[in-house]
């Protein structure tokens, strides 16, 4: 078992933004951040910058780089939806699993977990015809289809693509290391 890595505790945090409403703090936001001029150097920095953090969605444009490169073909519509976070209105979902039938698969095949639409109006319509939480609803799926297409068009396996040795994941792993000059810890 890998030893769980920790992000930036709060003793590694500083304040960053507070929301105030009204005349009150409604929320304080802690972190760490760094500003680089173009050339690359610290201009500044606040809070500890070295301690790992989990970019998540930040992520999305680079791994559709390497999904791009792997030789997966992507309409411009379809390129949004594999860089970006989605609310899975009815439009959004056609687009997802128009893309797994480009790859051959259905819904089915999604590794990300069930949700419901952000969208409001999609979520109400699902709740009210008693349809399920699923795969394809949930913001990350255009993503996730997109990677698999990329699977499909290689041969590589659709069940483990998430896995940080499948040949994806190492193609991704290679494009962010190219585009920040960091090393991702595994």
């Amino acid at each position: 078992m890998v030893a769980a890595v920790e992000t930036i505790p709060v003793q590694g945090a500083v304040e960053l933004a507070v929301l105030d409403r009204s005349g009150f703090v409604e929320s304080r936001h802690i972190g760490a951040a760094v500003v680089l001029s173009p050339e690359g150097e610290v201009v500044r920095e606040v809070g500890d910058v070295a301690t790992p953090v989990f970019p998540r969605s930040s992520m999305k444009p680079f791994q559709a780089l390497a999904v791009l490169a792997s030789g997966a073909e992507l309409t411009e519509e379809e390129h949004v939806l594999a860089t970006a976070s989605h609310a899975a209105t009815a439009r959004h979902v056609e687009v997802v699993r128009g893309i797994l039938a480009k790859a051959g698969l259905d819904e089915s095949a999604l590794r990300c977990p069930a949700d419901w639409p952000l969208d409001r109006t999609a979520r109400d319509e699902l709740v009210r015809a008693g349809i399920p939480a699923s795969p394809v609803y949930m913001n990350c799926s255009g993503k996730h289809a997109a990677m698999l297409l990329a699977c499909a068009t290689n041969g590589w396996s659709t069940d483990d693509y998430l896995h940080p040795d499948h040949p994806l994941q190492v193609r991704i792993r290679d494009v962010v290391e190219r585009f920040t000059g960091e090393r991702i810890a595994t």
